[in-house]
C-alpha cells in the first residue's frame, strides 16, 4: 500500500499537506490544481500503475458521467471507475472521449460505442440525448438489464447485511444510516439509492429500523459533515453505529464528530461504502465496503468491445464481488 510519504515525494508537496487534501479539508490553503494532483497520484499508487504511454488512437469510445470534475475528485469511487476504462481503452486502442454533467455531448457522434458511469442521477432528458446517438452502449453501477442494456455493477447487497449483523455482534442495536440523494425535494423514507433501500428492508425484517435514525446528504464530504452538525446543533443523540452510503460523506461526518467530541468507534461506529484511497488516510482510517473500482472500469471496455465485435447479442450483466474492509471506525 501506497503510504503518505510516498505521495508527498511524487506530488512534491509535504506529507502533512497530502494528509489534510486526502481528509477533505477545505481550510487548506492549497489551489485546486495541487488537490487534484495529490488524488489523482494517491489513486495511481493505490492500484500500482506504472505510467504507459500508447501510439494515436483512431477508434474512439465515450464516457458519460453524471457530475462534474470537481464532484468526481470528492468521490474517488466514480474517479476509479473512470480511470480503469482509460486504462483498458488505451491498451485497446481506443482513444477515450470524457464527457462531464455539463458538457455538450455532441463529441459522442465519433464515438463507436459509449459507457455511461451511473444511471439514476441523470434526467431523463440528458438519458435521451445519450441514447439518440444510437450507439452501442452499456452502464456502469446501475443494473440496465431490463432496459435493454448490458451492465456493470458490484455486489454491494450483501454487504449490508454483513455491516448491520457486525454491529449486532458487538451489541449495537441502534443503528442509523448516513444516505445520499442529490434531489432536494427526496421522501426520507423512500430514497432511490440501493444502499438505502437494502438498509430498510434488513432493519425493518430484523424489527430496528427507525426513521429518525436516517440522515441525508449528497455524496461530498460538505453535505455529510452538515447533515450530521445539524443532528447535532438541535441536541439529538446520535446511534451507536452508522452505515455511510459513501467515503467522501464519512470523511465529512468524522470530522464534525471530531470537533464535538464523539469518539469513533467508541461512541460511534462508522462503515462506510467504496474503500477508495482517502478511506485509508482518514482520521481514523474508516471501515469500508471494498470493489474493484477500477477493474469495474476495465470491465466496461471489454464488455463494450465484445458488444460491438457482435460477440453477444443479448445484454448482459457483470458483477464484481464486494468485502468489508475493517478498519479503525468500527469496534471490531
Amino acid at each position: 500500500m501506497a503510504t503518505i510519504k510516498d505521495i508527498a515525494a511524487k506530488a512534491d508537496v509535504s506529507p502533512a499537506t497530502v494528509s489534510r487534501v486526502l481528509n477533505y479539508d477545505r481550510t487548506l490553503s492549497v489551489n485546486d490544481s495541487t488537490r487534484k494532483k495529490i488524488f489523482q497520484i494517491a489513486e495511481q499508487l493505490h492500484y500500482d500503475k506504472a505510467k504507459r504511454h500508447y501510439k494515436r488512437r483512431l477508434k474512439k469510445i465515450g464516457v458519460v458521467l453524471w457530475c462534474d470534475a470537481d464532484q468526481e475528485i470528492k468521490d474517488l469511487y466514480y474517479y476509479s471507475i473512470r480511470n480503469g476504462i482509460q486504462q483498458a481503452g488505451a491498451a485497446l486502442n481506443y482513444e477515450t472521449i470524457i464527457v462531464y454533467d455539463r458538457d455538450s455531448l455532441a463529441g459522442l457522434a465519433d464515438c463507436v460505442g459509449i459507457i455511461v458511469i451511473g444511471h439514476q442521477q441523470y434526467s431523463k432528458k440528458r438519458l435521451d440525448e445519450i441514447k439518440s446517438y444510437q450507439k452501442t452502449m452499456i452502464f456502469v453501477d446501475e443494473n440496465t438489464l431490463d432496459q435493454g442494456y448490458s451492465c456493470i455493477v458490484s455486489d454491494f447487497h450483501a454487504c449490508m447485511k454483513e455491516i448491520i449483523d457486525h454491529f449486532l455482534e458487538h451489541n449495537q442495536k441502534k443503528i442509523g444510516m448516513l444516505a445520499g440523494d442529490l434531489a432536494s425535494d427526496y421522501d426520507k423514507n423512500n430514497l432511490i439509492d440501493f444502499r438505502f433501500q437494502d438498509f430498510k428492508s434488513y432493519m425493518t425484517q430484523l424489527g430496528l429500523f427507525n426513521l429518525d435514525n436516517v440522515f441525508v446528504g449528497k455524496f461530498t464530504p460538505e453535505s455529510g459533515y452538515q447533515a450530521i452538525k445539524e443532528v447535532l446543533d438541535q441536541g439529538v443523540k446520535l446511534p451507536q453505529a452508522l452505515v455511510v452510503a459513501n467515503d467522501a460523506m464519512a470523511i465529512g461526518a468524522l470530522k464534525v464528530l471530531r470537533e464535538n467530541n464523539i469518539k469513533v468507534p467508541e461512541d460511534v461506529s462508522l462503515i462506510s461504502f467504496n474503500d477508495t484511497t482517502a478511506a485509508e488516510f482518514a482520521n481514523p482510517a474508516l471501515s469500508s465496503v471494498h470493489v474493484d473500482t477500477n477493474e469495474m472500469g476495465k470491465l466496461a471496455v471489454c464488455v463494450l468491445q465484445n458488444l460491438i465485435d457482435n460477440d453477444f447479442k443479448e445484454p448482459f450483466k457483470v458483477v464484481v464481488n464486494t468485502k468489508v474492509i475493517l478498519r479503525e471506525s468500527s469496534i471490531n
